[in-house]
């Protein structure tokens, strides 16, 4: 038994080491393959030795809820599936436990780990803006370094700044964590985020007024050396941009604090706002802001596309409506709460873990008015840890909690209790691999298509519908392949079969209208050789429902001339190719299509 705690301790660094390189992956390209991997490695954190009992206290009991209505919400009242409405919530909760199963050993080998992660990032990032190579991106003057947005880089990296900075400021730590500060900080610069400068000052300003007057006038010579280091590292920026080596300034922030913000976010923070007034209680539905977005969006995001608002407060009221704002707000307050009740003693007795973790939590919850960090997984998972650390830590100071008892070791249905719970664990984990499998089948049936195996690829989507039967995407993939095949193959039971996937895919999730404008293009060019063609009423009244989805997108437009053309209306279809054409004057697809049309 001493030998299995053992090894379980001494797989501990690998499980967070890799489950942090799993869900970065997953940022960066939501992946839910690696997403996957990474819950199984938190789970297994959380599983296999645990340093206390689960207690439950204001801040745990307000994070259950909230992440019990997030599920709710994905699998209940959302009308449309997403595995990410189940993998965030999951995501949240399983770092929170880890960090109250293993509250020790997390805020300090965990941390060293995530700072050894993090300062890496950083380097990378300082290196990305130094030499001006992108790297794994294209070539940007605002560094990206593993992650898919600059602001997103903020974010992680006031993560790591704001506990080593607080930690500097405390008077522990030496020239070492001096450097690791100017390090980081030099890396936020490399960003050029506001939202990532709101979050660190948000940080700084919250550390000073926990740590207090006291502690800031004993340790005024370390707030005096960060002060100057930072100043000399922002004099380096400037010099280095003056001379042309690299582009740098904060000519955005002061121009966002004279004449407000310039990145027409407010357009989309207003288009949210009337979303929110026609669905007040319950929302939209979790991860659905995309779909809201394509079928209301004004100028000048006509030719672009965002699944988020840029303000995670407001995009929790859209999508899960103030109850769901409400229940994350409850979070806060009971965090906050538990905080500065326990202050005094906090400091009195350094709780460094508690109060490097509130600093760190600060900037990530300042950053979120202005960005979307909360729908992020490698951050969430992030605020997660650091939000069991600080429970835990409330908990050790008496805070009002109750303590869950130890599950009993006698049998049950002639089961030990240990083996239960061991299923339970790999029930859990198979659940949600789910997603993650029918994506690699997907994969594989994809790439067997391109290597000329039809059958083999049709039988993995197959596979994926299968394991996904809520998942629109599947339904159009292997609706394609089967018309496809059918029209390559002169085969009608192939293409009737293409026909009822894509009505299949259009009853699972009637928001996502690709599955719908196949089974249009099929009727349309196909018809002849379907059992019961669409008339031509049924065809536009389908295009007209695409149109009101997305009224902007090029598709929908492009099919919605051609449907006019079918249907006999070709003086419209050849005004709406018109229109598309004076949108699009460089198309060439644009141009195909009016001169299709514009035949005798």
């Amino acid at each position: 038994m001493t030998f299995v705690s053992i090894s379980k301790r001494a797989f501990a660094p690998f499980f967070v080491f890799t489950g942090l390189l799993c869900l970065l992956q997953a940022s960066r390209e939501l992946a839910f393959f690696f997403w996957w991997l990474g819950l199984c490695l938190l789970i297994a954190l959380a599983w296999l030795q645990r340093e206390r009992l689960f207690t439950l206290s204001w801040i745990s009991a307000a994070l259950i809820v909230f992440c019990l209505m997030l599920l709710t919400n994905a699998l209940r009242l959302n009308s449309v599936y997403h595995a990410e409405g189940i993998y965030f919530p999951a995501t949240l909760l399983l770092a929170f436990l880890v960090a109250s199963y293993r509250p020790v050993w997390l805020a300090q080998t965990g941390f060293k780990i995530f700072c050894v992660v993090i300062a890496l990032i950083a380097l990378w990032a300082l290196v990305q803006w130094l030499s001006g190579r992108g790297f794994l991106e294209e070539k940007s003057a605002r560094s990206l370094a593993l992650f898919a947005t600059p602001n997103t880089l903020a974010t992680a990296l006031n993560l790591g700044l704001m506990p080593v900075l607080g930690f500097y400021l405390l008077g522990r730590g030496g020239r070492g964590v001096y450097g690791l500060t100017l390090l980081l900080f030099a890396g936020l610069l490399t960003t050029q985020s506001r939202g990532g400068y709101l979050g660190l000052l948000s940080g700084i300003l919250f550390f000073m007024t926990y740590a207090g007057q006291t502690s800031v006038v004993a340790e005024w010579r370390r707030y005096r050396a960060v002060a100057v280091g930072f100043l000399a590292v922002v004099t380096f920026f400037k010099f280095y941009a003056w001379l042309g080596l690299a582009s740098w300034s904060m000519d955005p922030v002061f121009a966002t604090l004279s004449h407000g913000d310039s990145s027409n976010r407010w357009e989309i923070y207003q288009l949210a706002w009337r979303g929110l007034a026609e669905h007040l209680w319950l929302g939209i539905g979790y991860f659905n802001f995309g779909y809201y977005f394509e079928a209301h969006k004004v100028p000048p995001f006509l030719d672009g596309r965002t699944f988020f608002v840029h303000n995670d407060y407001l995009q929790f009221a859209l999508e899960i409506g103030l109850l769901g704002l409400g229940l994350f707000l409850l979070l806060i307050v009971a965090l906050y709460g538990q905080l500065f009740k326990f202050r005094r003693q906090a400091m009195l007795e350094q709780r460094l873990p508690l109060i490097l973790s509130a600093a760190a939590i600060t900037s990530i919850l300042a950053h979120a008015l202005v960005d979307y960090p909360l729908y992020i997984p490698v951050l969430l998972a992030v605020f997660g840890a650091y939000l069991g650390i600080i429970n835990q830590c409330v908990v050790d100071m008496s805070a009002t909690h109750l303590q869950l008892p130890k599950i009993s070791a006698q049998h049950f249905l002639g089961l030990r209790s240990g083996f239960i719970g061991n299923m339970l664990v790999i029930g859990l984990t198979l659940w949600l691999g789910l997603p993650a499998f029918a994506s690699a089948s997907a994969d594989f049936g994809l790439y067997r298509l391109l290597h000329g195996d039809a059958q083999n690829g049709l039988y993995w989507h197959g596979v994926a519908r299968l394991l996904q039967p809520r998942e629109a995407g599947y339904y159009w993939r292997e609706g394609v392949i089967l018309r496809d095949l059918g029209v390559t193959q002169a085969r009608p039971d192939l293409l009737e079969k293409s026909n009822a996937v894509f009505s299949q895919g259009l009853e699972v999730n009637k928001l996502e209208v690709n599955n719908l404008l196949e089974k249009i293009a099929l009727h349309r060019q196909y018809g002849s050789m379907l059992k019961q063609p669409a008339s031509h009423r049924d065809i536009m009244a389908w295009i007209n429902y695409v149109k009101s989805q997305q009224p902007n997108s090029d598709l929908a437009q492009i099919e919605y001339v051609h449907c006019l053309d079918f249907v006999g209306a070709h003086a419209k279809a050849i005004e709406q190719a018109k229109i598309l054409m004076d949108r699009r004057p460089k198309s060439k697809s644009a141009q195909k299509l009016f001169e299709s049309v514009s035949h005798e």
